[in-house]
């Protein structure tokens, strides 16, 4: 038991801030309080956070944290600016802490953190490009059961939209192109699949190329 308690703080050190702090205020009153370790454990704990070397560790671990939302968000992180993520990431990392290294729940979080909060950006594309990203990871994400659709509407063209972000590019003037995009899981290719139909789930002509260029961005 006590070497799941020893583990768990020794983690908490590592990811959080705030306790990093008041640790290193106080190392030896702070696991003095600690019944559940051992005295040699306590001893380490106390060693371990006051040494200069956890703050080198706590920022390995926060590079590697920001390093996985950035590869699971790409077209978000190329739409918003590099201030406005600063200020989003780190106020969402105050108050959600890191529960395993399974990342992708905490990105589809950061979206829904994101589209709850839509001033950290000024794009009119925002809440489009991070509910279309959400989607996609919902899609991947592991479940039990069947992995159920997911549906999101553009005001925009989707094509031109994404496209334009996965050329490293932020948008600027994309065409108006109100549709529906719909999502399935594809077990013959097993990855995400996109339909893009009109407002009211009826199919787009044979030419329009919407669904393929889509599907070319997941």
């Amino acid at each position: 038991m006590s070497e799941q308690v020893f583990q768990s703080w020794l983690a908490r050190l590592v990811t959080e801030p705030d306790l990093r702090e008041s640790w290193r205020a106080n190392p030896q009153g702070r696991v003095q309080a600690l019944a559940d370790l051992t005295p040699l454990e306590r001893k380490r704990l106390a060693h371990i956070a006051a040494h200069p070397g956890l703050q080198t560790t706590a920022l390995l671990h926060k590079g590697f944290r920001l390093g996985k939302l950035r590869g699971l968000l790409p077209l978000t992180f190329t739409l918003l600016s590099t201030r406005a993520l600063h200020v989003a990431i780190s106020q969402f990392w105050e108050t959600h802490p890191p529960t395993s290294f399974y990342f992708l729940p905490e990105a589809i979080d950061f979206c829904d953190f994101l589209l709850w909060r839509e001033a950290f950006s000024k794009s009119k594309y925002l809440r489009e490009v991070v509910s279309f990203e959400k989607a996609n990871l919902e899609l991947q994400r592991a479940r039990l059961g069947p992995v159920p659709e997911q549906r999101i509407r553009f005001e925009h063209n989707p094509s031109e939209l994404l496209g334009t972000l996965v050329q490293g590019k932020r948008p600027q003037r994309i065409a108006s192109g109100p549709c529906l995009a719909i999502g399935r899981f594809s077990k013959t290719h097993g990855k995400p699949h996109w339909e893009v139909v009109a407002l009211d789930g009826t199919p787009l002509p044979v030419a329009d190329s919407r669904s393929e260029a889509i599907n070319r961005v997941t």
